[in-house]
């Protein structure tokens, strides 16, 4: 049992021999291979350090001042145009926000404003074709109206009542031309002639119609002014004429009638001589009708 111990002991003093030799070999390795490496630049090795390492501070040479210089000089100049730019920038996105906030809230009034426009100018030319329209048509009547008005003068001329065509129509019946004084005495008919006149007219018809032994004219004319022209200074006249055609065309009883309506009527004295003469005339045609 003694001797197990004894064993350990010279296997423990033989191990830290062995590890000695072995340390002692590996550092004299790590030295020869060190003295072998080349020489590494302070500056690269500093670099390549972590920073908790770096110890040590190395000044940078004048050509790396100058370059960083340079360098700064460039970046400076850099930052201001950017600078620059950017204001531009900015002031040119400002007024476009403002213009754009403007025409937000300008756009719905000038729409608005435009819809308005174009309603109203729609309006006026809906006005101006109308009133067109109405020109054309109040051209077209003013046309119409002229050419009316022109006949009218015209026939108002053609109305227009002279004395001197009455006169005419008297002295054709005169001359005996009874065909030409009825024409004329037909013309003032048409004409604005002075009421008065309208049966002494009559009057000149029924006359001319006698001469011409158209009794049956004649007689239409005579009733026309028994029948409306009882003021008239014609109207006692006209039943003497009346009771002559009667006597004439062989009615002595309707001349007898006639005449004697006249006669109570008191005629002016030669009138009421040419009614008692035509009285007597119809009777006898009556006695000689009965006999």
């Amino acid at each position: 049992m003694k001797a197990i111990p004894n064993i350990i002991v010279i296997f423990m003093s033989v191990t830290l021999k062995n590890l000695s030799i072995i340390l002692f070999a590996l550092t004299l390795g790590c030295t020869l291979k060190a003295e072998k490496a080349p020489a590494e630049d302070p500056q690269a090795a500093f670099k390549s350090m972590h920073p908790e390492e770096r110890h040590y501070w190395f000044p940078p040479t004048r050509e790396e001042l100058e370059q960083r210089r340079r360098r700064q000089k460039e970046l400076d100049e850099v930052a201001a145009e950017l600078e620059q730019l950017f204001m531009r920038y900015a002031q040119l996105v400002a007024d476009e926000i403002i213009l754009e906030n403007l025409i937000s809230k300008t756009d719905p009034q000038l729409k608005q404003m435009e819809a308005k426009l174009d309603q109203i100018e729609a309006e006026q030319k809906k006005r101006e074709q109308a009133v067109g329209e109405e020109l054309k048509r109040l051209e077209s009547s003013v046309s119409d109206v002229k050419a009316d008005l022109g006949a009218y003068r015209k026939e108002q001329e053609a109305r227009l009542f002279r004395p001197g065509d009455y006169r005419k129509a008297i002295l054709l019946f005169r001359n005996r031309q009874y065909s030409q004084s009825i024409a004329q005495f037909n013309r003032v008919l048409k004409t604005h002639y002075p009421a008065p006149l309208k049966d002494n007219i009559l009057f000149g018809l029924a006359s001319n119609y006698f001469k011409l032994k158209q009794y049956g004219r004649s007689l239409r004319h005579l009733k026309t002014i028994l029948q409306k022209h009882r003021r008239g200074d014609k109207w006692l006249v006209s039943h003497a004429m009346t009771g002559l055609i009667y006597t004439i065309r062989g009615q002595p009883d309707q001349a007898v009638k006639i005449l004697g309506t006249a006669l109570r009527h008191k005629p002016d004295a030669e009138l009421r001589r040419i009614l008692n003469r035509l009285m007597r005339l119809a009777r006898e045609g009556v006695a000689g009708a009965s006999s």
